[in-house]
């Protein structure tokens, strides 16, 4: 497609979507950006689409007026909690269509991302991952872990780890505990020798070519390692395994680990070696939830342990408060009156549980650090629900993490 044919697409995709909103206003009272700023920054996720409409009409996109808009657009979660209440109380606009256009746009002009989302995407394009880390050093950690490596060996199922946990060393234990588990029921799995990110932040930050391009070299690799099942540690990875790699086999089935060890818990019972004795209170990350429905499975999981009480926060399952971190806010500072990570953090501790848990990397990474930064006496333990079992399954139980 010819560039003036390509951003005319683009801005008729922008206009369709706004043209269906009836400016209720309902979507402010969810959007988590709108919460933690008070609306001061964007009005919400139908201003932040009027701002793309009106940038259109005036064509408002030189430096300054640029400026003002990518703060604008990349200050979106892209947690969906906007496109859920329309479809609920209103006109059921995909509002997140046109933002997520809008990025495209911004790109395409060389407007957008912001300065140190950029970075990440030429760290993507360069090196196969976001954080600019060495490609040979991704899955060095888990070499004495006994797993395979596809598609030198042969597996019925692949475990995507995904850069985040891949890189960080906070994260390990999280994925070393999920390895574990699987280890432990059996299951044939292995991982790709040469696993590259997904994809999913050069997707969400508008770098529509850059995305096409990993999406098909992935592809290739999947293709190659001969699995019948993806199972992904990070619900970005789900989500853009499971929607955006159109050409991945048909009989390739993509699932979060969750929901893989929900299906594998219900077929093979664990033998829980003792009772536990805590209470936990759980996050669902938004792509898990918000984007794709999963509320059930992770619950499932901890209420599988024996002698864990659950309780839930006022603001959960679809109503779940964001950590702050999708959207490409892991990769650049956005301006808050209150971090959505310190919010959500409080929120936890009013339920008088002393665990957070929660199924995202990015996630396990927001709230963690927003929970060091909660006063004295005031304790909470922020884990994975993988993390969780792992410990639960030991023989050391009762378990206090």
């Amino acid at each position: 497609m010819a560039e003036d044919a390509y951003l005319a697409a683009i801005e008729e995709k922008i206009e369709a979507v706004v043209d269906k909103c009836w400016n209720c206003n309902f979507c402010f009272s969810v959007c988590p950006n709108y919460q933690s700023s008070r609306g001061f920054q964007t009005q919400g996720p139908s201003g932040m689409t009027q701002s793309l409409r009106y940038a259109l009409r005036w064509n408002r996109f030189d430096a300054e007026a640029g400026r003002d808009l990518r703060r604008i657009v990349y200050a979106c979660t892209t947690c969906n909690a906007c496109v859920n209440a329309c479809k609920d109380m209103s006109s059921g606009v995909l509002l997140l269509d046109a933002i997520m256009a809008g990025r495209e746009l911004l790109v395409e002009k060389q407007i957008g991302p912001l300065p140190r989302q950029g970075k990440c995407l030429e760290e993507i394009f360069k090196v196969g991952n976001p954080y600019g880390k060495p490609s040979k050093k991704r899955l060095a950690w888990c070499r004495d872990l006994g797993v395979l490596f596809l598609p030198e060996a042969q597996a019925e199922v692949l475990l995507y780890v995904g850069c985040a946990a891949a890189y960080d060393p906070d994260l390990r234990d999280a994925v070393t505990s999920l390895i574990r588990i699987l280890q432990a029921f059996g299951v044939d799995f292995g991982m790709l020798e040469d696993e590259s990110c997904c994809g999913d932040p050069a997707r969400f930050l508008g770098d529509a070519a850059l995305f096409q391009e990993v999406v098909a070299q992935n592809g290739e690799k999947i293709k190659k390692s001969g699995v019948r099942t993806i199972v992904t540690v990070s619900p970005h990875c789900y989500h853009a395994l499971a929607h955006h790699y159109p050409d991945l086999p048909r009989t390739v089935d993509v699932v979060h680990y969750t929901e893989f060890l929900y299906r594998l818990f219900s077929t093979r019972s664990p033998e829980w070696p003792g009772e536990q004795d805590f209470c936990v209170t759980y996050h669902d990350p938004c792509y898990l939830g918000k984007h794709n429905g999963i509320y059930d499975p992770p619950r499932k999981l901890i209420d599988a342990i024996p002698g864990v009480r659950r309780v839930e926060m006022p603001l959960c399952g679809p109503d779940s408060l964001c950590c702050g971190g999708g959207g490409g806010r892991m990769f650049d500072e956005i301006e808050e009156e209150r971090r959505l990570s310190d919010m959500r953090v409080e929120q936890a501790l009013e339920t008088g549980a002393r665990i957070l848990v929660t199924a995202c990397p990015w996630c396990l990474t927001m709230l963690s650090n927003a929970a060091r930064d909660t006063g004295p006496g005031r304790r909470m333990e922020v884990r994975d629900i993988a993390q969780v079992l792992w410990a639960a399954l030991q023989p050391s139980a009762p378990h206090d993490p």
